[in-house]
């Protein structure tokens, strides 16, 4: 259903806020009679762009919603991803290969923003990102990063490889300390499945690996973690006068 009308449910009053702010195309809210104020902010930011806004019977919402806490304002959207032919990003840019954990993908999406990403590419079977909890642990920069979605890692490669991208894979051992690679300019940053890292059938996509040394009592790090750290190094390497 939601695929066939490329429409999706976005779920509190600060996540519907920064829907509104970012300029997202909202085909109606919906909102339960509430002393919130920020509620009552975005029923107001809603009525002065358009859009229309119902009243529901109380407890509606709550059932309705897949969030844990009750929500007093929800709304309708449309599918903010885009062809990646419309992304030109001045930074480098952050691939998920088979991230399929709803919270780990809203978090890299979130990262994505903070650390000033161009653009987040989905592949192989990543999670659903209108999926409410991808779209909620993203805090609002699902809205702000251009996201794309394609089917498959070689895909990605192929596209960027013609543009003058390298792939950089992540590894959890035995590579380049992330600190001694080049991730200023045109690279994209491919993060794996949360158990399994980068598959193998990957081959030799990848024109180098990073790691990050940690503690080796440890396994390993969350891919939400380990995807953040990795970003901000990126932003602070483009920041940085060219070594």
């Amino acid at each position: 259903m939601r695929e066939a009308e490329r429409k999706f449910v976005i779920e509190g009053p600060r996540a519907v806020e920064s829907a509104l702010i970012s300029g997202v195309e909202v085909e109606a809210v919906y909102f339960e009679p509430s002393p919130n104020e920020i509620a009552n902010k975005v029923l107001e930011m809603a009525a002065e762009i358009g859009y229309r806004a119902y009243e529901t019977v109380p407890g509606v919402l709550e059932r309705a919603a897949d969030a844990v806490s009750p929500q007093s304002v929800a709304a309708i959207a449309s599918f903010v991803d885009v062809d990646i032919s419309q992304i030109n990003p001045d930074s480098y840019i952050v691939v998920m290969a088979g991230v399929r954990d709803p919270g780990n993908a809203g978090t890299l999406i979130r990262s994505s923003l903070a650390a000033r990403a161009g653009a987040v590419i989905l592949c192989d079977q990543c999670v659903d990102i209108y999926n409410p909890k991808t779209v909620r642990s993203s805090a609002g920069a699902l809205f702000s990063v251009p996201i794309v979605i394609m089917d498959t890692l070689a895909q990605v490669k192929s596209y960027l490889s013609s543009r003058g991208y390298k792939l950089i894979g992540t590894s959890s051992h035995g590579k380049t300390p992330y600190w001694d690679v080049d991730l200023a300019g045109k690279v994209a940053i491919v993060l794996g499945n949360e158990g399994s890292g980068l598959d193998a059938s990957y081959g030799d996509l990848f024109d180098e690996f990073v790691t990050i040394p940690i503690n080796t009592a440890a396994e390993s790090l969350n891919v939400g973690v380990a995807g953040s750290i990795i970003m901000f190094e990126a932003m602070r390497q483009t920041a940085a006068p060219p070594r």
